[in-house]
């Protein structure tokens, strides 16, 4: 793998990782027999990142410990701090299970953390006997509460007597203080008074003015208390050997947390680099395939790099690319065998979507033209050497990857060796990926059913690798191209055109002509796609117009119908208050001019009217909406006999001729339906909301108003019920705002009282 550049890419990824251990883990990263559980791990975590789900702690940071389990695996005793940080790492290791005990069941990652099992009385054992600052307890042990509480005693009595010694000495003292050295507490008296104070000297200043002098009655205390603390010092240390012994027999479940972190961060690095290299998660295939769409070489500048189509079809056995020197051949090699390593060892691929690469078992490579000086090989030797391995271990689950085969000696040689190399590793069944200059390989490549041609594109006018892969393309090496706009003499050009050879004139030929179609094509599709572009633009535009008319229709058709109803209730109030005055007059004057009256307002309804035609029976089909040609009820036709059409009037079917329908639209369909509202009829006039809250009963309140206009009834009632009285007010409140109520009030005890609301209109 070291051929392809796996392990710097691994680098790469570890810089993804968060801790120490989630970088090791990254490194180690290898290609597996089946990484399909571990990639849906890895399709988790990018999700999971993806809707801001964080994983791992802000101080997951804290397991790098490794330090502190080598001493501990040295036998050491472990320092209070070292104490503290496994503590913290054991709490991380918690934390972190406790997230993943949240996921939801459909994330299979969460089998990770079922087995993880963090030593928290460890944790707690530890901060019971040390704080934050690395000091140990008076609490971690009844022994050590009680020699610091000695100490305590033993340091008053000191501090008692200093005070009393140096009231009493002041004339003798340098300082009126009382320091320690080496431990114990002394006093600065002057060197000229040294012989007034019994006791032992424990040094002298550098200038010799000053000796440090432990009066006779200061001694036991002393002793004392550098007893104690001695005292105090083993007995810190039985307590840090329990400690780090407790740590020691936890030791299997500590590094079993560790190792989920570990495992953890290095899933997040692979999610974080497919975010950030927009990299995808490719499954390993069933099918002997390499397919790779828009693939970018992820230790290549993003900026620049090219992206690479290819495909080895599961039908070919190898695929043999040809192109100028710098045009990218090895690049292309590289990102193949790295793509299949790192899908193996269950690592996003920097591609898109279609990706498609078998799960190889082995990869053999051969790339690059460096010499073996250790073992005094050429170059050739050094390829030859790497072939021979190749046809030896291969099988047909191996992929093999062979640049400038035949190249590093004679090119006759060389290519027929070459040749042979290509037949053995269609024997053997692997699929094989190979780059080569040499003309008989490229016409191998055109000629084989079993191969597939394809070459590096060449820009001849810049002499430039455009980087770009070509699938069914042979290539050419364009020296001659190269040499003749580098200036070379014409004279010279010719007479090496006249070396070459019959079949390379061909190949080259050929290349010519599958570039040159190769360059219409994109150019007829990016005229396509320019074109496309365009009819995308004019269709968006097109339906904002259409939608624009449609709705400046509506609104039209809205308005037209609001006039027809505001007449059409104009003319029923007519006619009631006609038919008011006849109930009242009873005489024949009044009723013929009632009649004339509302045959007036009959005439006007009717020719309301939208202009329709009669159709011809091939405009009329199943489904259609009509009405008689006479007639002002709509209908829709449910069936054709003869020359007959049945059509449903609203449950009441009839059989017409085509001559008398006439088809009608949507338009009139609604002004028909408006006018067959106004002909409700009430059987009584009342309506029950009770149970209904303001917001369902307004509608029906509403309707029933309309109803009642339509109607012999001018009182209606709306019966509510008493309850809280919080329907009632919503029911005045739309009462009061309807412009066609004259008034309305509770009723009357035998009306049903403030249960129920009287309403004129």
């Amino acid at each position: 793998m070291e051929r392809l550049d796996y392990d710097k890419f691994l680098s790469l990824l570890a810089s993804y990782a968060v801790t120490q251990l989630g970088k090791k883990r990254v490194r180690s990263l290898r290609p597996k027999k089946d990484p399909t559980e571990e990639l849906k791990f890895v399709e988790e975590t990018i999700q999971l990142l993806r809707s801001s789900e964080s994983l791992l702690p802000n101080n997951v940071g804290s397991v790098d410990i490794e330090d502190v389990l080598e001493k501990l695996n040295s036998g050491s005793t472990l320092e209070p701090q070292e104490l503290l940080r496994t503590a913290d790492a054991i709490a991380v290791v918690n934390v972190l299970r406790d997230r993943f005990d949240r996921l939801p069941n459909s994330f299979s990652i969460k089998a990770l953390a079922q087995t993880i099992e963090p030593a928290m009385h460890v944790v707690e054992e530890i901060h019971r006997c040390i704080d934050p600052n690395g000091w140990i307890k008076d609490e971690a042990s009844e022994n050590l509460k009680e020699i610091r509480q000695q100490m305590r005693y033993a340091l008053e009595e000191i501090k008692r007597k200093s005070d009393s010694f140096i009231k009493a000495n002041k004339i003798f003292l340098q300082d009126p203080i009382c320091v320690l050295r080496d431990g114990r507490h002394v006093f600065p008296i002057k060197a000229s008074h040294r012989g007034q104070v019994r006791g032992i000297v424990h040094g002298v200043s550098s200038s010799s003015a000053t000796c440090f002098v432990e009066p006779d009655d200061f001694v036991p205390l002393n002793n004392k208390l550098h007893e104690l603390r001695e005292e105090e010092a083993k007995e810190i240390n039985r307590i840090l050997r329990e400690l780090t012994a407790l740590v020691r027999q936890n030791i299997r479940r500590i590094e079993a947390g560790l190792n989920f972190v570990a495992t953890v961060d290095s899933l997040h690095a692979r999610a974080l680099f497919a975010i950030d290299q927009k990299a995808i998660v490719v499954y390993p295939s069933s099918r002997k395939v390499v397919r790779l769409v828009q693939a970018r070489h992820p230790l290549l500048d993003r900026s620049r790099v090219v992206a690479m189509d290819l495909e080895l079809a599961e039908d070919k056995d190898g695929l043999i690319l040809t192109g100028p020197n710098t045009g990218g051949k090895t690049v292309s090699l590289k990102t193949i065998g790295l793509f299949c390593c790192m899908m193996m060892a269950a690592i996003p691929l920097p591609c898109e979507n279609g990706s498609e690469i078998f799960g190889f078992e082995s990869i053999f490579a051969d790339i690059g033209d460096e010499q073996s000086i250790e073992q005094n090989l050429s170059t050739f030797s050094s390829h030859l050497r790497n072939i021979v391995l190749a046809l030896k271990f291969a099988n047909e689950n191996s992929l093999v990857l062979l640049d400038e085969l035949g190249a590093g000696t004679d090119p006759v040689e060389g290519a027929a060796l070459g040749l042979a190399v290509i037949e053995q590793l269609k024997r053997i069944g692997c699929k094989f990926v190979v780059t080569t200059h040499l003309t008989p390989i490229k016409l191998r490549a055109v000629n084989d059913e079993k191969l597939v041609s394809a070459s590096l594109e060449f820009d001849p006018e810049t002499l430039m690798p455009t980087y770009r892969i070509l699938m069914g393309v042979p290539g050419g090496s364009h020296a001659l191209e190269i040499a003749q706009r580098l200036g070379l003499d014409e004279s010279v050009l010719e007479t090496a055109r006249s070396y070459l050879g019959k079949d390379y004139v061909e190949v080259e030929k050929v290349a010519e002509e599958y570039q040159k179609q190769l360059a219409l094509m994109r150019k007829r599709v990016e005229e396509l796609e320019n074109e496309r572009i365009r009819l995308e633009k004019l269709k968006r535009e097109y339906e904002e117009k259409y939608q624009e008319l449609k709705q400046r229709k509506i609104e039209e058709l809205d308005k037209e119908l609001k006039q027809l109803y505001d007449y059409i209730k104009q003319a029923k109030r007519d006619v009631d208050e006609t038919i008011r005055s006849i109930k009242n007059k009873e005489d024949l004057s009044s009723l013929r001019s009632a009649s004339k009256h509302f045959e007036n307002h009959a005439a006007k309804v009717r020719q309301i009217q939208l202009d329709q035609e009669p159709v011809e029976e091939s405009q009329i089909s199943l489904g259609d909406i009509v009405r008689l040609r006479n007639g002002d009820a709509v209908g829709k036709v449910v069936e054709k006999r003869g020359d007959k059409y049945i059509i449903d009037f609203n449950g009441l079917k009839l059989e017409a001729r085509t001559k008398n329908l006439v088809k009608v639209d949507q338009k009139e369909t609604q002004v028909q339906q408006m006018v067959n509202t106004f002909k409700a009829e009430l059987e009584k006039p009342e309506i029950d909301v009770r149970g209904l809250t303001v917001e369902e009963a307004e509608p029906l309140i509403e309707k029933f108003i309309d109803d009642l206009l339509m109607s012999d009834f001018k009182t209606g009632y709306i019966i509510h019920g008493k309850g809280t009285g919080r329907l009632a007010v919503g029911i005045w409140e739309i009462l009061r705002r309807d412009c066609r109520v004259k008034r309305y009030r509770f009723g009357t005890p035998n009306e049903g009282g403030t249960g129920v609301t009287v309403v004129e209109i």
